[in-house]
């Protein structure tokens, strides 16, 4: 047997020797001192055609991935619709790399002047950038199960604001029916849309229901990881 063979077995050791310890005892050890700033928030990003992820034979190319579909930035899990609770929301202002220039994020500030001095320190060119309003939920995604799968950013400028703007009010209007944001889990899936310049996918969001109470005091915790020291602070 192989290290490589042995790795995947449930008892044997790479020395090929067995042990009945369960590692679940040991589970956190080493990583007290992780906390969500020290994580790798992954975004959730609308795939179109003109994206690199989709174009086979790009280095950037995802397997399987295809405009409309809905890919995790970090894992690359690529998906038609994901169940999702929203935990925040906020305005940023975000530097995009333009397309001709091999687009992406470079990335997000608080003001369009800092974007621009945040430009100015990492040696890029302004001119290669657009800089705009990019409202950004924070969201806490399930599965069919209930079970807490990610939690991503979900950045909607340009033609999306108009779906976040939506989002934020329907979910005011639960608010003022006593629904705190995070008591609600949404679908949220890619429709088409065209405009003068063609076609292109965009977000559309159901309500599913209220969050049962296992989800809600999941969702709880999560919002409470975030922002409960930085509340308690001020």
């Amino acid at each position: 047997m192989t290290k490589k063979e042995a790795v995947k077995g449930t008892a044997v050791a790479l020395d090929g020797k067995t042990t009945l310890a369960t590692r679940e005892e040991r589970n956190g050890q080493g990583s007290s001192n992780v906390t969500s700033d020290d994580l790798a928030i992954p975004r959730i990003k609308l795939l179109q055609a003109i994206n690199e992820e989709v174009q086979v034979g790009n280095p950037a190319h995802v397997e399987g991935a295809q405009a409309g579909l809905i890919m995790n930035s970090v894992s690359k899990e690529l998906t038609s619709s994901l169940f999702v609770i929203n935990l925040n929301f906020t305005k940023e202002f975000v530097a995009w790399r333009k397309r001709k220039q091999g687009g992406g994020i470079q990335g997000s500030y608080s003001s369009e002047a800092e974007a621009r001095v945040g430009l100015q320190e990492a040696g890029e060119n302004e001119e290669n950038f657009d800089i705009v309003e990019n409202p950004c939920h924070l969201l806490f995604v399930i599965n069919e199960l209930g079970q807490h799968v990610a939690t991503a950013l979900l950045d909607m400028p340009s033609t999306k604001r108009k779906v976040s703007k939506a989002w934020n009010t329907l979910i005011l209007d639960s608010e003022k029916a006593g629904q705190p944001r995070f008591s609600t889990v949404w679908e949220l899936a890619s429709v088409v849309e065209k405009n003068a310049e063609g076609t292109h996918f965009n977000y559309g969001l159901t309500k599913v229901g209220t969050a049962p109470d296992a989800i809600y005091d999941l969702a709880t915790a999560e919002y409470d990881a975030f922002f409960g020291e930085k509340k308690e602070a001020a």
